[in-house]
């Protein structure tokens, strides 16, 4: 029979994994090294693999856990002020982001159109109806403007994300607060076609 010591001693060494996993993929995206994972664990690669008994579980279950923490610190910092919070929102996702650039390449793989992948899945749990959310009561409170949607606020974070690492913070805070004037309800006017793009 396992005792109590040696459970806690596994679900420490799991935990050790996956923080560290995660913060491997935040820095380089999913090209990552299993021996690098474990070595920084301070794990041997026999208790790795008894986890996780391949990189693709390690790296599923590591970003179930980044999008599962962004999501609680996320929700856990709402005031209530639906404007703010959608606009805080959006500021922390960019210093997440430029902090953590493989964490966008994790983020991209969860966006509309992209072939399943166990990041989309993730996303869409953790993430995705956090961004719902707050979309819905910005225009609920008359503050979003109403055509405005969630993919629209992840597509941004997208766009935003590749500006931020390669500017200073002022920089991109100001691209930031130029496309929140432009996502309030006063400042609307018709969204533009595919073809008003020159799209086809």
């Amino acid at each position: 029979m396992t005792s109590p010591a040696m459970r806690s001693d596994a679900a420490r060494n799991r935990g050790r994994l996956l923080e560290t996993a995660a913060g491997l993929i935040a820095e380089r995206g999913s090209d990552v090294d299993v021996r690098e994972i474990a070595r920084r664990a301070e794990v041997g690669m026999g208790t790795l693999y008894r986890h996780f008994p391949t990189k693709e579980a390690l790296l599923d279950a590591a970003l179930e856990h980044v999008f599962t923490s962004w999501a609680e610190q996320a929700t856990a910092a709402r005031t209530g002020q639906a404007w703010l919070d959608l606009s805080y929102f959006l500021g922390d996702a960019l210093t997440r982001q430029t902090a953590s650039p493989g964490l966008l390449d994790a983020y991209c793989q969860a966006l509309p159109g992209q072939a399943g992948n166990t990041a989309r899945q993730h996303c869409r749990q953790q993430v995705g109806p956090l961004i719902s959310e707050l979309v819905n009561a910005a225009r609920e409170s008359g503050e979003l403007r109403t055509d405005v949607t969630a993919e629209d606020i992840s597509l941004l974070l997208v766009a935003l994300g590749r500006i931020a690492p390669v500017v200073p913070e002022s920089d991109w805070r100001r691209v930031l607060q130029v496309a929140l004037d432009g996502l309030r309800a006063g400042a609307a006017t018709p969204m533009p076609t595919q073809r008003s793009f020159g799209i086809r």
